[in-house]
């Protein structure tokens, strides 16, 4: 069965995003899968009138449209198409997932301080920076339909930009379970902040709480200027050796 990578990201897009990138191409090589890339055309895809209405809010309009890129190519070619955020870095290339179930997601293993206390606390979520779809599958055009039905009702100004990428694949988990990666998981800023610099308590709780071996890796762009700096992405993208430290004892 031929698979299919698929990624896509701004004209725009500061330099470590192009490295993340190419680890992804080198990985799909290696692994003798097919990619492909797009820009903002990928927004093309997307009805026009919820594409006007999602235009201020790009990222649910991201989550929207690369459902609508894996259906229009699954449904043409058949086969497997796997996503890839472009601010995911692959560490781990010969690592080869089981794809074998009609859809499967990264899980994250999530390390935050916990506001309730003076420590620690971590999440394990379903989120679709990593999520792979059969020729077939009942769940993608299930997740196409209720997004899409789900932005055409609801009020966009009052949205978490995650409403209809990882909070809806979270509520939905709860009720049926997913097909789940954990090592294809997501860097809280937390955990990326220490590794690029010194581990500390965020690591040592990873750790502890047996946080897994990660082989792909999303970056979480979304929140760098926010939570976390440029400097710092581009640190532990060119010095990928700074994340063994989370699973090192």
């Amino acid at each position: 069965m031929t698979l299919t990578v698929f990624q896509s990201a701004p004209l725009d897009r500061p330099a470590w995003i192009d490295r993340c990138m190419a680890s992804v191409r080198n990985w799909a090589a290696l692994q003798g899968w097919s990619y492909q890339f797009m820009g903002d055309e990928i927004f093309d895809l997307v009805a026009p009138d919820l594409r006007a209405k999602l235009r201020e809010r790009t990222p649910i309009l991201a989550d929207l449209a690369r459902l609508e890129l894996m259906q229009q190519h699954l449904n043409q070619e058949g086969g497997q198409a796997l996503w890839i955020d472009a601010d995911s870095l692959v560490l781990n290339p010969h690592w080869s997932p089981a794809l074998d179930s009609p859809a499967s997601f990264g899980q994250e293993f999530w390390v935050q301080v916990d506001p309730d206390s003076s420590g620690w606390r971590h999440y394990r979520t379903p989120h679709n920076a990593f999520m792979s779809f059969s020729a077939g599958s009942p769940i993608l055009p299930f997740l196409r339909y209720t997004a899409t039905n789900l932005l055409e009702r609801v009020d966009i100004d009052n949205l978490a930009p995650q409403f209809v990428g990882p909070k809806l694949l979270k509520a939905l988990h709860n009720l049926c379970p997913f097909t789940l990666h954990e090592q294809a998981g997501a860097l809280s800023p937390a955990l990326a902040i220490e590794l690029a610099t010194e581990p500390g308590a965020a690591v040592e709780y990873y750790r502890d709480k047996g946080g897994p071996a990660l082989s792909v890796v999303n970056l979480c762009q979304s929140l760098v200027d926010d939570k976390i700096s440029h400097a710092t992405m581009s640190s532990l993208v060119d010095q990928p050796q700074r994340l063994l430290a989370l699973i090192e004892h």
